[in-house]
């Protein structure tokens, strides 16, 4: 009898326990919140809309295509939901070497992929398969290729979760060389994919049947000393919780903030340049210049002049910048920006013009001559700010290369606007 009590309640204990364990882990699930980075990665997909994909691989989608387009493709509570009637939808961006991270599930059976570096043939397989997802079709199937390369593109094992599911792919491309874990699990192990460009948009493949995507994430491995190293715990988080605040306080205020899908491309240009001198016009209340200086802090080096020319703002920004701990890195100078850009020395690397439009041209003309060979400058508003800086545009135009980068934004005062992303190169300068 006493046997019998000791052997129910070890059941009963391990029964417990294994409850526990998965509360645990479900409360861990719950506990991820949906297209927000992990540390190290930044979004490709920001749960809202879709800023920064498009459906032509080369050039711009016009406003009437991407009308079209997204009657197809659609996200709806932070999950873009494709019906399998639409193209197929690519990053507005070029991507070298990168860890790209993937939510993906199917809500019935079908077929689609991940291309890689902006081509087909380095797809990474989804599909409803004996094989398993995570396939490189364009390799495995090409008899051209020696067999241990065909061999190496099909899947170790069958990861995927049943219809209906959430999959995660977990996607390093380094080099000519391919990893892919599925839920946890490695499918795909350093994969030679000879002849894949070292280069390439990513795209998200219409391949007939409805699929759905979230948490989109990537981080580059191109610039990272040690791209498995993450910064500093809390670091950044300070940063972040001073960014958020702004956020919401220049919205009730009416403060025409930069967005932030444009504050990561920002943020993208400084970790690609690593700058030892930037100079922003016009700090308003400090928004941009934390995305700046947390990049700078990162970085290890640089150091950031904003320019404000309301007294009371610019204290505002000074206050922001001590409270997210990037005092060091920047320094707020208050007056008017066409004036004082006179009295800065170079060189610079990198310039963000975020005061009044019609301003930016003065701005620009007094740092030009002191602008480093291959410097970027950066021009907010080249949207619906594009008639106030006609002149800076027509400048830059004529005499760089200059980009044009637009955005679907979600600000009360503009839903697209526009990055315009200048490199000054001294031997174009003096060509046109």
């Amino acid at each position: 009898m006493a046997v019998k009590r000791i052997v129910v309640a070890m059941t009963l204990a391990g029964i417990l326990l294994g409850a526990a364990i998965c509360g645990q882990a479900d409360a861990a699930k719950k506990q991820e919140k949906n297209n927000v980075a992990p540390r190290g990665f930044r979004v490709l997909f920001n749960g809202k809309d879709f800023t920064g994909w498009k459906a032509r691989q080369r050039g711009v989608d016009s406003e009437a295509e991407r009308a079209k387009w997204q009657q197809n493709w659609k996200v709806e509570a932070g999950i873009i939901k494709f019906d399998g009637k639409g193209p197929t939808l690519w990053t507005a961006k070029k991507f070298k070497d990168f860890v790209l991270m993937v939510d993906w599930r199917f809500p019935k059976p079908g077929d689609s992929g991940i291309y890689l570096r902006g081509r087909s043939k380095s797809q990474v397989n989804i599909w409803c398969h004996e094989m398993g997802s995570g396939e490189v079709w364009g390799y495995r199937t090409d008899k051209k290729q020696p067999e241990e390369i065909q061999k190496a593109c099909t899947p170790l094992k069958k990861m995927d979760k049943p219809v209906g599911q959430w999959n995660r792919f977990v996607i390093t491309m380094k080099g000519d060389r391919l990893t892919v874990k599925l839920n946890g699990e490695v499918v795909i192990k350093s994969a030679q994919l000879p002849g894949v460009p070292a280069e390439g948009e990513i795209a998200l493949q219409q391949h007939g049947n409805p699929i759905e995507f979230k948490n989109i994430y990537i981080k580059s491995l191109e610039s990272a000393p040690n791209p498995t190293e993450d910064p500093p715990a809390g670091i950044d988080d300070r940063v972040q919780a001073v960014i958020d605040e702004l956020e919401k306080s220049c919205i009730k205020r009416e403060i025409r903030l930069l967005a932030p899908e444009k504050a990561q491309r920002l943020a993208e240009l400084l970790r690609q340049t690593k700058p030892r001198a930037v100079v922003e016009c016009g700090t308003a209340v400090g928004y941009a210049s934390l995305w700046i200086a947390r990049e700078l802090k990162a970085a290890g080096r640089g150091k950031l002049t904003t320019i404000e020319i309301v007294h009371s703002l610019a204290r505002e920004a000074e206050a922001n910048i001590q409270k997210a701990g990037l005092a060091d890195y920047v320094t707020v100078r208050v007056g008017d920006a066409r004036k004082l850009v006179k009295e800065l020395k170079g060189p610079i690397d990198l310039v963000f013009l975020d005061c009044l439009p019609p301003n930016y041209h003065a701005c620009f003309i007094g740092l030009e001559d002191k602008l480093e060979d291959g410097a970027i400058v950066v021009a907010d508003n080249a949207g619906y700010g594009a008639r106030g800086m006609a002149n800076y545009l027509k400048h830059v135009r004529a005499k760089y290369k200059s980009t044009t980068e637009w955005f679907d934004i979600d600000l009360p005062w503009a839903k697209r606007d526009a990055l315009e992303v200048t490199v000054v190169r001294r031997s174009e300068g003096t060509q046109k």
